[in-house]
C-alpha cells in the first residue's frame, strides 16, 4: 500500500465549515456551491462533527426533517475520526474502507488541514503504488 502521506493527496483550499447552529439548507446550499460532499461542523478551531451527503439523505430527507429549521449540529456525524496528515494513504484507504467513510478529516499539528475523501485516492493511491514500483525496480537493478 502506499506510503505517499495523505498530506499531498489532499486539495487544500479554504476549509468548507459550518457552525454546529448553521442550518442543513444553509450547508446543503454551501456544498453545493463549492461542489463538495461534506462540511465540517466546527466550533472555533475544533473540528466537532461532519456532515456529508449521506447525512443529509438518511438523516434528513429519508427522515422527513425540514431542512429550513433543522441545524446541522442535530444531524452530523459527531467527534468523526481523523487521520494525521503524514500518514501513509494506504492508512486512509483502509480505515475509508474498514468504517465505510466517504470522508475523513485531515490534521496537522492540532489543527484541521481539509479532508480526503474517496475521489481523491485512486489518483493518490495509484501514484503512491508507481513509485513503490519504481524504487522496487531500482533495488533490483542494484541487486542484480
Amino acid at each position: 500500500m502506499s506510503k505517499r502521506p495523505v498530506r499531498e493527496v489532499i486539495q487544500r483550499d479554504t476549509l468548507v465549515r459550518a457552525d454546529p447552529t448553521t442550518t442543513v439548507k444553509a450547508a446543503a446550499d454551501e456544498m453545493a456551491r463549492c461542489r463538495c460532499g461534506s462540511i465540517l461542523v466546527m466550533e472555533g478551531e475544533a473540528v466537532v462533527g461532519i456532515f456529508t451527503e449521506r447525512d443529509l439523505l438518511m438523516r434528513v430527507v429519508h427522515a422527513g426533517l425540514d431542512p429550513a429549521e433543522t441545524k446541522v449540529g442535530e444531524v452530523m456525524t459527531k467527534a468523526p475520526d481523523t487521520i494525521d496528515a503524514d500518514a501513509p494513504i494506504g492508512d486512509a484507504i483502509r480505515a475509508m474502507d474498514q468504517f465505510s467513510y466517504r470522508y475523513l478529516p485531515v490534521i496537522d499539528s492540532g489543527r484541521c488541514i481539509g479532508v480526503i475523501s474517496t475521489r481523491h485516492l485512486p489518483f493518490g493511491a495509484v501514484i503512491g503504488m508507481a513509485w513503490e514500483i519504481d524504487e522496487r525496480h531500482r533495488l533490483a537493478e542494484r541487486i542484480w
